[in-house]
């Protein structure tokens, strides 16, 4: 499915259960859903020839009706700034004073309804269209009150329209054509000023990893212009917080060119004692930042009730208080596009806007060898290596040894280096620095260099073949290719003469289109599996637990909530699915996570995080143990933790029994951690903490591959 209609499902879903607002953007009725088990498991078929896709376009429902007759404050039609000179192109920094440092000022409550369009505006304009942001786009980064179902959107799908005496703004209806009803992701019901920095509220159905909803939202939208309008703080003691966030937010925006346009609030869900908190603030900010503030506080003092409706708790808007925030909000854009126009900002169209080379890493030679710390790990060692996420770009991040008895972590390996496999007996590793694959020996501190053209795009390209003689790799030089993409990504087994692969393709490292899982076998014949995903063999090669990709729909956002498993000799014969423990939650869906073999194949230990769509994190992480022969499924405790979808990693002691789980998390300074978890199958013993903290990053940091040896 494309971007776009996974977008228009998520305005169906948010049309659906609007009338759930009602208690507030973060307080939400619990539903429970039901699962779905007349499901059909398809059947491996043969490659054949891929047809091309279909764009899918499917309607938004209109139930959004404008009250008839409304009256508004005097329209005039705006007059642009004329003959505003032209400014050299570049980055443009937010035009702020510190904080004190200006004169006293003046009340909030006196700020222009309507902006004036300032020199700064159009530098900042002028530098985003040289730095390639689209003149025909505009964000919106707010809350519930600010989801195209209720701003701006009514004016793209006809159910809001400009009075007749500013037919004039049609024209800037049709600039910004498609922004209107888009549903971004920097917008979303419970977002706060704070939300938009994490990356943990970013929606991992459109966001790469580490990216944040506002990092996000840049790379999808481009915007020129955003508009800014974040309703809600926990507490209005706190507002400092919300200040600081909210020039954070500006500093970004300003920093990529785009003009933010800031709207005051019209409810009272901020007032502590009598006192507006966050008004002042966005005022404040807007003035030292020289940037467009819409006062919608001040305009709706002239509606009935003040534009908030008055069958509900006070926050919500009633018809005429969002008409009028409408209104406001399309009078401002269109002064800010008729003042770049007159200042002769020379505005590209999207399609002549070029993405940024991707240029190759230069290679190294066999000369420039690892600089490698060998371990203590005569009792073994867990290695894994790691990953950073800038904004959706990722690098490896080096190799560690973490001693079980002694609980210490080793840096094997520094930044830049990724493991790939770890032979059986615990002396040899398989790592690469971008394209070169190292053999490194841990007894002596050799280093063999096996490939110069390693392909390092998929999250797995080498491992050791079933008795640690042979190396299976995939190289940039020589791909496995086939009619709809290549092989990028292995699924190590111990079968023989059998590579199992992820096809598809990829753009940058971590980010792919995975096309599904395929076979290569003696033969050089390449089956796809039609039904599979995410395929995990046991050590022993005889069975394969996996995940059934067309479980994942619309309706359940794309989450997976059983597991499959099965004999690799006898097929879809021997398939047994596996549920688990159901949970309830408005938006709230299960992932069917992680899962790994016990050494000698009879258990299974899996992974479940149970997921928020409407917060976009994970809730809680729980944990199973599948008893293969008997079939029977132990709960093995679980964790209450953001990090359920940040990559967790499990791994089995080399003897069974032990199960260490890594989750990356977030400590109470907004840090990036991996803690270590235990549990003991043998004892019935749930997960409990082993080893906190064990990495910090300013950075989103999580584990790649992980092995006990």
């Amino acid at each position: 499915m494309s971007l776009s209609n996974l977008q228009l499902d998520k305005i169906k879903i948010i049309i659906l259960f609007l009338s759930l607002l009602a208690s507030g953007c973060k307080n939400v009725t619990q539903q429970t859903p039901g699962p779905d088990d007349s499901r059909q498991i398809t059947s491996s078929t043969s490659i054949t020839p891929g047809a091309g896709s279909t764009l899918i376009v499917a309607d938004i429902p209109s139930s959004y009706t404008a009250a008839p007759n409304e009256v508004f404050l005097p329209a005039s039609t705006p007059q642009p700034t004329s003959s505003l000179p032209n400014t050299a192109q570049g980055t443009v920094q937010p035009a702020s004073s510190p904080v004190g440092s200006v004169e006293p000022e003046a009340d909030w409550r006196d700020a222009p309804i309507i902006p004036e369009i300032s020199q700064h505006v159009l530098d900042i304009y002028e530098a985003g269209q040289a730095q390639g942001r689209n003149p025909h786009n505009f964000s919106v980064i707010g809350d519930c009150q600010a989801i195209p179902y209720v701003f701006l959107g009514p004016f793209e799908r006809g159910e809001l329209e400009p009075d007749s005496s500013e037919s004039y703004l049609w024209s800037v209806i049709a600039q910004y054509k498609g922004s209107f009803v888009r549903s971004g992701m920097a917008v979303r019901g419970g977002f706060t000023a704070a939300s938009l920095l994490t990356s943990l509220q970013a929606d991992p159905h459109y966001c790469l990893s580490g990216e944040t909803p506002l990092t996000c939202e840049f790379r999808l939208q481009n915007p020129s212009v955003a508009f800014i309008t974040l309703e809600t703080w926990a507490d209005p003691k706190t507002i400092d917080r919300y200040e600081s966030y909210l020039r954070k937010i500006l500093d970004y925006v300003i920093e990529k060119g785009t003009v933010p346009i800031l709207l005051t609030k019209a409810d009272v869900a901020e007032v502590g004692n009598g006192v507006h908190v966050i008004n002042p603030a966005i005022v404040r900010v807007a003035r030292e930042y020289d940037v467009p503030l819409i006062n919608f506080w001040r305009a709706a003092q002239y509606l009935d009730n003040f534009g908030i409706d008055p069958d509900r708790e006070g926050f919500h808007l009633s018809p005429e208080g969002y008409k009028l925030k409408n209104i406001l909000a399309l009078r401002t854009l269109y002064m800010v596009w008729k003042a770049i126009e007159n200042n002769n900002t020379n505005a590209s169209d999207v399609s002549n806007i070029e993405t940024p080379a991707i240029l190759p890493t230069s290679q190294l030679t066999p000369q420039n060898l690892p600089q490698l710390t060998i371990p203590d790990c005569e009792a073994g060692c867990i290695y894994f290596g790691t990953a950073v996420s800038r904004d959706g770009l990722v690098s490896s991040h080096g190799v560690f040894a973490f001693n079980y008895l002694t609980r210490e972590l080793t840096q094997v390996l520094g930044e830049g280096y990724d493991l790939q496999d770890v032979s059986e007996d615990g002396r040899r590793l398989l790592v690469n620095d971008t394209s070169n694959l190292y053999e490194i020996d841990l007894e002596n501190g050799s280093t063999s260099l096996i490939s110069a053209s390693f392909y390092t795009m998929g999250k797995q390209g080498a491992y050791w073949n079933e008795d640690d003689t042979r190396v299976i790799y995939l190289d940039q030089n020589h791909p496995i290719q086939f009619e709809t993409g290549e092989a990028i990504s292995l699924i190590p087994s111990t079968r023989h003469d059998e590579i199992y692969f992820q096809g598809g393709s990829c753009i940058l490292k971590a980010n792919c289109q995975i096309s599904g899982v395929y076979r290569l076998d003696s033969n050089q014949n390449i089956t796809l599996l039609d039904s599979y995903s995410h395929l995990v063999f046991s050590p022993d090669g005889s069975l394969v637990a996996f995940l059934d990709p067309t479980a994942a729909n619309k309706d359940n956002y794309f989450h997976i909530y059983y597991l499959l498993l099965e004999e690799v000799e006898r097929g879809i014969a021997s398939r047994r699915l596996f549920y688990f423990s159901p949970v309830s939650g408005f938006m709230v869906h299960p992932d069917v996570r992680e899962y790994a073999f016990s050494p000698d194949s009879s258990d299974l230990f899996i992974l479940y995080d149970v997921y928020s769509d409407y917060f976009v994190h994970s809730l809680r992480l729980q944990t199973y143990l599948l008893n293969i022969p008997s079939g029977r499924l132990f709960d093995y405790g679980e964790i209450e933790s953001l990090g359920g979808s940040l990559n967790p990693q499990l791994v089995w002691a080399p003897q069974g029994k032990i199960v260490l789980l890594f989750l990356t998390d977030m400590t109470s300074d907004n840090h990036y951690s991996i803690s270590v978890y235990q549990t003991n199958t043998e004892t019935g013993e749930e997960l409990i903490p082993y080893s906190q903290d064990i990495i910090i990053s300013d950075e989103y940091l999580y584990i790649s591959n992980i092995y006990w040896r």
